[in-house]
């Protein structure tokens, strides 16, 4: 039946992450997660092949949540192409869901050794260049700062981004002063002053621009959901 597979793989997906919530990743089986979602061991097998991969997926899923949040607030106001807004929604996005939050911090009480795990870095992309070539776009439309060369800002991005979310498991208890939506307001400080062109942007250069940003986010918010639910087709 059409959508069966998918029903069935987000039940799996949801024992998944209820279980790692509740234990920690490193205490969680395949047969827990089989036992929470009423199926089969062999049923999860044909959605996810390894463990490691049906956990990836289970942090894509939140992954795509962040994403479709990302285009909401795109559509109802175009500000948030910029670079400052697009890190304080993603840390704030990130920070009200645990289990991205765990994944962005290195949380390696809860996520085990799936929190260093390589195959983990395309999702933390999701911090540092949603778009691909947007900041390219940004510069050509005079709101992003052209007085250094593209990667070193996408390097920039990156290295401040992932600054703020390790702060706080760093900094111990002089980083609990500051509240996730005072950290995230620093953070869109920090990457405003590095990286926007000097006052406000132009509102007309923001509507003209707002279809092809929204396009592009579009397709990376579908590619990332299409690859969510394993390997059944």
């Amino acid at each position: 039946m059409p959508g069966r597979d998918d029903e069935r793989g987000e039940r799996i997906l949801d024992a998944a992450a209820e279980l790692v919530l509740r234990w920690g990743y490193k205490r969680v089986t395949i047969e827990d997660v089989a036992k929470q979602a009423g199926i089969g061991k062999g049923t999860v097998y044909l959605h996810f092949r390894t463990r490691s991969e049906l956990f990836l997926s289970v942090l894509m899923r939140e992954s795509v949540a962040l994403t479709a949040d990302m285009l909401a607030e795109l559509k109802r106001d175009p500000m948030m192409m910029l670079p400052a807004e697009q890190a304080r929604l993603v840390y704030m996005g990130a920070m009200k869901r645990p289990l991205l939050r765990a994944m962005f911090v290195r949380d390696v009480e809860l996520l085990g050794d799936l929190a260093t795990d390589p195959a983990m870095q395309p999702l933390r992309r999701v911090k540092i260049d949603l778009f691909g070539d947007l900041f390219q776009v940004l510069r050509e439309h005079g709101l992003v700062r052209t007085d250094q060369d593209l990667e070193s800002q996408r390097y920039l991005m990156g290295a401040v981004q992932t600054g703020f979310y390790l702060a706080r498991p760093m900094m111990g208890t002089y980083a609990d002063s500051y509240d996730d939506e005072a950290a995230a307001e620093l953070l869109a400080h920090t990457v405003r002053a590095s990286l926007h062109t000097p006052g406000p942007p132009d509102p007309e250069v923001l509507a003209a621009l707002a279809p092809k940003v929204t396009s592009m986010l579009t397709d990376f918010h579908q590619a990332l959901a299409a690859s969510v639910h394993g390997s059944i087709d």
